[in-house]
């Protein structure tokens, strides 16, 4: 493959996504792994010239998602595993940080 677009920060997705790409393949990261440090098979990636790209997600796009949101163009429901209220954000943004629970995405609301 020319490009690999690895979404879910699992690490056996990583090992896969090296070893589909062509020399020459661009490895975009975007899915964020739970552990803070990888090992890459550095001799595979230096062999077949592989070029990694890391995408931090929310880089001038929260407007962007909003306004999709909001023109109901896109449709969340079935990304969304868990809701919140305002009251409980920090429980929420524990939830998220330690991927408990089985969590894919946690909704806040405001009502």
């Amino acid at each position: 493959m020319d490009i690999v677009y690895e979404c879910s920060g699992d690490l056996e997705a990583y090992q896969h996504a090296i070893e589909l790409l062509k020399p020459g393949g661009l490895f975009v990261i975007i899915g964020i792994p739970e552990v803070d440090d990888i090992a890459f098979p550095i001799h595979e990636l230096r062999r077949k010239e592989i070029t990694i790209l890391n995408i931090r997600r929310q880089a001038n796009s929260t407007q962007k998602a909003i306004d999709f949101l909001e023109s109901g163009k896109i449709n969340m429901d079935k990304m969304v595993t868990h809701h919140f209220n305002m009251e409980n954000t920090n429980e929420a943004f524990e939830l998220v940080s330690n991927y408990r629970d089985g969590v894919i995405k946690a909704m806040i609301s405001i009502d």
